[in-house]
């Protein structure tokens, strides 16, 4: 947890020598009984706790449900986001890009993380993509030179043209040069000159 109150990363994903030493809380809660079944059944599958499965909701709800929803953020499928790319030229998912970069995505992450620095947007990128609005599969590597990130999402080229411009909007506001390299399945974006 930050200093301002706000989850940053989550707990439960931590090594238990990188934990916050924060006190435990117990409370009891009434549950309807299906949602009972249903945490068991969930539990029971994969060989987790109760206990865990619930904490792992109730993190979701704080780190992503509560903010995303006050930020107006709605989830849409694979499918239906697949379709309205297929509709736009490779220009046009260009200019949308870099609109969404320089307009929604900075805004985001800055609302999300009270901050706009790279750091607060590799952050941002965990959250939108497999974490938790599954919008991407997100990864990122750090040789000591350069910062290699990697946006697959199987949505075509159109997407890729998109999140490419996107990225590199942001960055570029950040006072970072990116290169992009991109297909029909992915975006692999390089950034120099961050440590």
């Amino acid at each position: 947890m930050g200093p301002d109150g706000v989850v940053t990363d989550s707990s439960l994903e931590k090594k238990p020598e990188e934990k916050e030493s924060l006190p435990i809380a117990t409370r009891a809660i009434r549950l309807d009984g299906d949602i009972d079944r249903a945490l068991e059944a969930i539990a029971k599958q994969e060989n987790q706790s109760v206990s865990l499965i619930m904490n792992k909701a109730l993190l979701r709800y704080v780190d992503w449900e509560h903010p995303a929803g006050r930020f107006g953020l709605i989830p849409v499928s694979a499918s239906v986001m697949r379709k309205l790319f297929e509709l736009l030229t490779l220009d046009q998912a260009r200019t949308f890009g870099k609109e969404a970069g320089a307009q929604f995505l900075s805004e985001f992450v800055n609302f999300r993380f009270k901050v706009l620095n790279f750091n607060a947007l590799l952050k941002a990128l965990d959250f939108l993509g497999d974490r938790y609005a599954r919008e991407f599969h997100f990864d990122q590597s750090f040789d000591g030179k350069v910062h290699t990130i990697i946006i697959k999402h199987d949505r075509g080229s159109a997407t890729s043209a998109y999140y490419a411009e996107a990225l590199k909007a942001l960055l570029e506001r950040l006072g970072l040069r990116a290169d992009t390299v991109e297909s029909d399945q992915q975006v692999t974006i390089t950034v120099r000159g961050h440590d």
